[in-house]
């Protein structure tokens, strides 16, 4: 009986050594979409998390309008958990008032820190008109999404000089796949962002200020070593958006870009926890 033990424990240990013991496989319920919608020049991503709830990150331009509502019809949309909004310009928060007029919307996210970008757009004065409640972003943030978790980094302080640098930056994970949104942020937000030296690792980055040459360092590329970048921006309504440095740059990290251009409605990136899936959203 000794013998026969020792036996199978021995064959147990030299299986491991042999084949290695397998871990058990992690199993994820659902997928994120994070559905990049084509308006140009502008931000406006549909985010639909693993329990099927959905929020928008930014809103686009106002002339951004039909394409957007496009998007959210073909995609089923009843309501919204909530609208996160990078900062105030009219290319990030055109649409804002628009989908509280035709959405059900239970929440605005907005940095707490930055009173110097919405001069056009208050969007605490439209929350309020349109009853949804307002959450003042502070940074360090782990929100719950719907089975998604939402890492969101603010800068320390107020930029007043230029107001790009007070983007919302958030890190969209999902098991061990992740989008990081980082608004119109340029190198010198990107460069208090990398100091901290937190994980911030993700299979997209949406290029900061639309891929120009002033934002998406070498130094942030490597640290986020993405698969895709989207560029939201097109040769034909933002040149700056289509430059050789930032194209050299992600051609030199293996990065696939994808712009805001083509006939589709949008294109979806789709995290199951483990890799990502790219299609697009056709037109009916």
């Amino acid at each position: 009986m000794k013998y026969r033990l020792g036996l199978c424990v021995g064959i147990l240990f030299f299986s491991c050594l042999l084949f290695g013991c397998r871990e058990k496989e992690e199993k994820f319920e659902g997928t994120l979409t994070i559905s990049f919608i084509t308006i140009g020049k502008g931000d406006a991503f549909l985010i639909e998390t693993p329990d099927k709830n959905f929020y928008m990150w930014d809103t686009g331009k106002k002339e951004d309008r039909e394409q957007i509502l496009a998007v959210l019809q073909k995609k089923g949309v009843k309501e919204l958990e909530g609208i996160f909004l990078s900062h105030g310009h009219k290319d990030h928060a055109g649409n804002l008032e628009m989908l509280l007029q035709e959405y059900s919307v239970k929440k605005l996210y907005l940095s707490g820190k930055d009173d110097v970008s919405y001069k056009k757009t208050d969007a605490k004065a439209l929350a309020k008109e349109y009853d949804v409640s307002v959450t003042e972003l502070a940074g360090g943030e782990a929100l719950d999404l719907g089975g998604a978790t939402g890492e969101i980094w603010l800068p320390d302080k107020t930029n007043y000089e230029n107001e790009n640098n007070n983007s919302v930056v958030m890190r969209l994970v999902y098991g061990k796949t992740a989008c990081l949104f980082t608004g119109d942020m340029e190198e010198e937000e990107e460069a208090e962002y990398l100091s901290e030296n937190r994980k911030i690792s993700a299979n997209i980055l949406k290029l900061g200020h639309h891929g120009e040459e002033d934002a998406t360092s070498p130094a942030l590329l490597k640290r986020v070593n993405p698969e895709y970048g989207i560029i939201t921006g097109n040769a034909e309504e933002n040149p700056e958006s289509v430059n050789t440095k930032t194209q050299e740059n992600l051609e030199k990290c293996g990065v696939k870009p994808y712009y805001s251009e083509g006939n589709q409605l949008g294109i979806d990136f789709i995290l199951d926890g483990k890799e990502v899936n790219v299609c697009l959203i056709e037109k009916e």
